[in-house]
């Protein structure tokens, strides 16, 4: 591997062209959209109020991005547009990131700000400067976005360069860049792919986040891990008629680091007993109560159990609640760290209140489904379909306070002092398992057990478009693939807000699904 850690035969361009920006500002593609979009993100969710722009090119993507202060930074005709179509709207700096003295543009970044640096890197000859830069924003504390075009993607595997385009000097594939930023100061937060542009959207873009907040968290935590053990997260669960996979969940919650408090609705199958043995051989890590404490209930009564989802928090002052269901499997934003460390780092960071993206498992054909093999069985998913699916603010530091779930229907855990981590955890919803329990469930467990009371608040839609001929799963091609590229693929719009911004745009245009996904035409059965 060379100096960029590319292969050793590899052949850069020796003169590149400049790269005038200026006659694309009214073109309708857009490059690397969802770059901007979670800077605008992480401006938002972290409380930052500057975005800067390092090769902000036209200027007009940075227009998008909502903060207190824009300041883009280019050179030539570019920056020299931005000032002419802008104005005093933004800062404007001209530098060339092939030159040392850039670095001064560092004196823009700190704790405050958000950096974007969006297909620079394979412009320059010498990218030292441009990566010294950037390693600068990083440590005064800066979250620093970056992206360029992936070789292998792009081109294939044998490619040994020259790029094809006359600006660029050399190509990197996803490993080779993030070995070269690390080299260079920037440890990667995240790294995958991301669309190349608005209308192509193929997934050919590497993007990579670099927060040294997170990584002095997740320092912090393993001091503090060698010192002592951390307090176990306390998952509290419910359960309905879910014993074919109420035992994979639980055993996947306590390897995730965490304990489970499980609340069985008066299953009329095998969860009880099930849980019940779970009890038995995991002793302290798991306890299991049957609510309401008199007996079975005429209606599934949610505004109570997530009352007693509350009570059993409130007794856990210092510890992460988390408030799942039995068919959800709960994941980390950060590869390497389970469930609990990802927990202990967000309070490390100073929050006390987690968000996650729920993805939707669906079966593809009439096939059973197995006990144990929830995470094995599926290999393809959706993003939501609801509104309700990207308010999945179920896990939080219990405090003096009893939090609130049930005014959102269990959506929100609300409470005085709530501080939202900016990186939102992956929740993976299995609601229908096979065309046979998709029937059972919603048709004969669920739909005759709505609360009146309830359904007149508008909870409990979820099924109403299932019925007998409904076929209960999904042609595969209206998916995405579940695979090993799942996390480098979809890890942006998963630790982001990106894929809600999707389906509301999709949903204001016409009325469909996310657009992250193909549409299918099938009833929407997504909510547990």
């Amino acid at each position: 591997m060379s100096l960029f850690r590319l292969p050793t035969d590899y052949v850069a361009r020796s003169e590149p062209c400049y790269f005038d920006d200026s006659p694309f500002f009214d073109s309708a593609i857009v490059h690397q959209p969802e770059i901007y979009e979670a800077a605008d993100y992480f401006l938002q969710a972290g409380g930052r109020t500057r975005i800067l722009d390092i090769g902000c090119g036209n200027g007009r993507k940075l227009r998008q991005v909502r903060a207190r202060d824009h300041v883009g930074v280019d050179f030539g005709a570019n920056i020299a547009l931005c000032r002419q179509r802008f104005g005093a709207w933004g800062t404007w700096l001209e530098a060339d990131f092939s030159q040392r003295h850039c670095a001064a543009i560092a004196a823009f970044a700190d704790a405050s700000t958000v950096v974007v640096c969006a297909d620079v890197v394979e412009h320059l000859l010498d990218p030292a400067p441009l990566l010294n830069l950037l390693a600068q924003c990083y440590r005064r504390g800066a979250i620093v976005i970056t992206s360029t075009p992936d070789r292998l993607k792009v081109r294939g595997a044998a490619d040994r360069g020259p790029p094809a385009n006359p600006a660029h000097v050399r190509e990197w594939a996803l490993e080779e860049y993030v070995a070269y930023l690390d080299a260079c100061g920037m440890p990667a937060t995240y790294a995958g792919h991301t669309i190349n542009n608005n209308i192509a959207r193929a997934l050919r873009t590497i993007v990579t986040v670099h927060d040294i907040g997170i990584d002095r968290a997740r320092a912090s935590l393993a001091q503090s891990s060698a010192a002592r053990p951390q307090q176990r997260p306390l998952a509290i669960l419910a359960a309905y008629n879910e014993a074919d996979v109420i035992a994979e969940v639980v055993e996947d919650l306590i390897a995730q680091g965490c304990d489970v408090a499980a609340i069985d609705n008066w299953s009329t199958d095998a969860t009880w007993p099930i849980l019940n043995r779970l009890a038995a051989r995991h002793g302290a890590h798991v306890r299991i109560e049957r609510f309401p404490e008199d007996g079975p209930a005429r209606h599934y009564e949610w505004r109570r159990i997530l009352r007693r989802k509350a009570q059993i928090a409130h007794g856990f002052p210092g510890r992460w609640m988390l408030h799942t269901d039995a068919d959800e499997l709960r994941r980390s934003p950060f590869p390497g760290l389970d469930l609990a460390s990802a927990l202990h780092v967000a309070a490390q960071a100073g929050a006390n209140r987690v968000a996650s993206n729920l993805i939707h498992f669906r079966p593809t054909d009439t096939r059973p489904f197995h006990p144990g093999t929830l995470q094995t069985a599926f290999n393809h998913f959706e993003f939501g379909t609801r509104l309700g699916h990207f308010k999945q603010v179920k896990a939080w530091l219990q405090g003096a306070a009893l939090v609130d779930l049930a005014s959102s229907g269990g959506h929100v855990a609300a409470f005085p002092g709530a501080v939202d981590f900016p990186y939102r955890f992956l929740l993976r919803h299995y609601p229908i398992r096979s065309a046979a329990h998709g029937q059972r469930k919603i048709l004969a467990e669920r739909r005759n057990r709505w609360c009146p009371d309830e359904r007149a608040l508008g909870w409990h839609t979820q099924y109403d478009g299932f019925c007998e001929t409904t076929p209960g799963f999904w042609p595969s091609r209206d998916l995405l693939k579940f695979d090993g590229d799942f996390w480098r693929d979809y890890g942006l719009p998963l630790i982001t807000d990106i894929a809600e911004r999707r389906w509301a745009n999709r949903s204001l245009a016409t009325g469909g699904s996310l657009g992250l996904a193909p549409a299918h035409s099938h009833a929407d059965a997504a909510a547990s």
